[in-house]
């Protein structure tokens, strides 16, 4: 019990800092592209690095809310078929699908670690940054996504959080 309630806390604790990361980046996403706006329209003066900023924190808040929603159950779901299921049947399926949410994760962290390094010697034009920052929120998500799954799957079903199987 200590083991899970540890978990928890940790999983609990990634969850936080991912929305704050996603906060950050809507704040970043909106100031930047006012930025451009003024710059471009009303200055004259256009600044090259405002898109490619706006772009990638769009694509970190993509990642980490990913992350974050899937910590909460917040993800779209299809159960018209499991409430067909007797209550045995929905548990067993739910654990089938943590599990293959989880080694799906694990194949994009995997894939992830390879493609990362290559992508690091090439830069974002406008912001002089590796190009592998692209990379690193779809990693952050993935090992994240591996915890949260086993969290799910230790989990009994009555106490996940927006689940109801009745027992």
């Amino acid at each position: 019990m200590f083991l899970l309630d540890s978990l928890r806390r940790i999983d609990g604790a990634i969850g936080r800092l991912e929305r704050a990361v996603s906060v950050l980046c809507m704040v970043t996403i909106v100031a930047s592209m006012a930025a451009g706006i003024l710059f471009r329209e009303i200055l004259d003066h256009p600044l090259a690095w405002t898109n490619e900023l706006g772009v990638l924190a769009l694509v970190w808040i993509t990642f980490f809310g990913a992350s974050a929603l899937y910590k909460e159950h917040g993800h779209l779901a299809v159960d018209a078929l499991s409430h067909l299921l007797p209550p045995a049947g929905r548990r067993a399926l739910a654990a089938i699908l943590i599990l293959i949410m989880a080694a799906s994760m694990a194949v994009i962290a995997w894939t992830l670690l390879t493609l990362i390094p290559l992508q690091h010697s090439k830069p974002i034009p406008g912001l002089d940054l590796p190009r592998s920052v692209y990379g690193v929120p779809i990693l952050w998500m993935a090992v994240s996504m591996v915890l949260t799954s086993l969290v799910h799957l230790v989990t009994p079903p009555e106490e996940r959080a927006g689940i109801t199987v009745p027992g």
